[in-house]
């Protein structure tokens, strides 16, 4: 009876081991990409939030928006929960690449909180933060749009 609980443990210690080596998710923006369909707003279904008007700050170029696909972090939706806190201020549209039939198109959403969600129809719905180089990055980009009289 021992022998058994014993070997269970391990079974479950191995395991454990394994999860918390496992490679985190990959995300890579092709040379190519491009964006398109680019808007700034609020989050679906809070249109009507008193964050709204807050959220005239929040804006990003098709280039800074690459900019911030570029150097943000894919994390594991297990993750998501402990490590993204979302706002309703957004940052919407498209990364396309490639031409005809080879073109490539993922949607994303990037919240004020600099987290964004991305729809990918061969890999479906994946999670990036960005922390560090790329969160003193992107403040840098979205500071410049502060004190400006929202559109």
């Amino acid at each position: 009876m021992k022998l058994r609980r014993w070997a269970g443990m391990t079974v479950l210690a191995g395991l454990a081991a394994t999860l918390a080596q496992a490679e985190p998710p990959r995300w890579s923006v092709p040379a190519n990409a491009r964006i398109e369909h680019l808007s700034a707003g609020m989050e679906e279904g809070a249109e009507n939030s008193t964050d709204k008007e807050h959220c005239g700050y929040f804006k990003l170029s098709a280039e800074e928006a690459l900019t911030y696909l570029r150097s943000a972090t894919p994390i594991a939706e297990q993750e998501v929960h402990d490590r993204v806190d979302w706002a309703s201020c957004v940052v919407r549209g498209t990364l396309v690449s490639g031409k005809g039939k080879q073109r490539k198109e993922v949607t994303f959403v990037i919240s004020a909180t600099l987290a964004a969600r991305l729809h990918d129809p061969v890999n479906g719905l994946r999670y990036l933060v960005c922390e560090g180089a790329c969160e003193t990055k992107i403040n840098a980009l979205v500071e410049k749009y502060i004190g400006q009289e929202p559109k």
